[in-house]
């Protein structure tokens, strides 16, 4: 790779920081090609010159965040191949803290976290970016298949519907965690909703075949 390029990646980086630091801060409408020049602390014009208009910032900034998210989550899903190749079973308890991790990971992440939650209300009018930080991601298809094989794993129910409640209630933490209460037992509340999915299985009727 040229010294330019990488330099030109290295400067979009810069940027793509800067924009997430002012968004979270400052929120979404303090966010402009002068802010981002002056938070990271470059020439005048550099911003614009590598995302000339508002939306292509925008962009570099969401493109950031999803690239990061959607790490952590292939970072879970090689652990639980790992535990599924060597056999291992995962009771309740150990999901339940394998997912408060992730949910520490991600709100660890102060800035990027109070950054995608004030774009997601604010990209209404730009849809494609919206998605690539809700359900129409990439993070979101592999968080729905890590979930999926999770509960099957831990002898769960792993419908549709059971995936997209535990990853509702993991991204409602991870809010939470960020925003609200950095005290409260991620582990409990997990293992909590767990036990209850598993007595709904034991008590659902059993159809009889004859």
């Amino acid at each position: 790779m040229s010294t330019s390029a990488t330099s030109g990646s290295e400067r979009r980086e810069a940027i793509a920081e800067s924009g997430i630091r002012i968004i979270a801060r400052d929120g979404v409408r303090a966010l402009t090609h002068r802010a981002v020049d002056n938070e990271a602390g470059i020439p005048q014009g550099s911003t614009s010159y590598h995302a000339k208009t508002r939306l292509a910032l925008l962009e570099l900034i969401v493109n950031a965040l999803a690239e990061r998210s959607t790490a952590d989550a292939r970072k879970l899903a090689d652990s639980l191949n790992t535990a599924f190749e060597s056999g291992h079973r995962l009771d309740i308890t150990e999901l339940a803290a394998m997912i408060a991790g992730l949910v520490e990971t991600l709100a660890a992440r102060r800035d990027d976290m109070r950054a995608r939650y004030a774009l997601i209300l604010e990209l209404d009018d730009a849809p494609l970016l919206r998605h690539k930080l809700t359900t129409q991601s990439e993070l979101h298809a592999i968080a729905r298949q890590v979930t999926a094989s999770a509960l099957a794993s831990a002898g769960l129910p792993n419908s549709d519907d059971r995936v997209e409640e535990l990853i509702a209630l993991t991204d409602s933490l991870v809010f939470h965690r960020t925003a609200i209460d950095e005290t409260i037992s991620l582990e409990t509340i997990l293992a909590a909703y767990l036990h209850g999915t598993s007595l709904r299985q034991s008590s659902s009727p059993k159809i009889r075949v004859n």
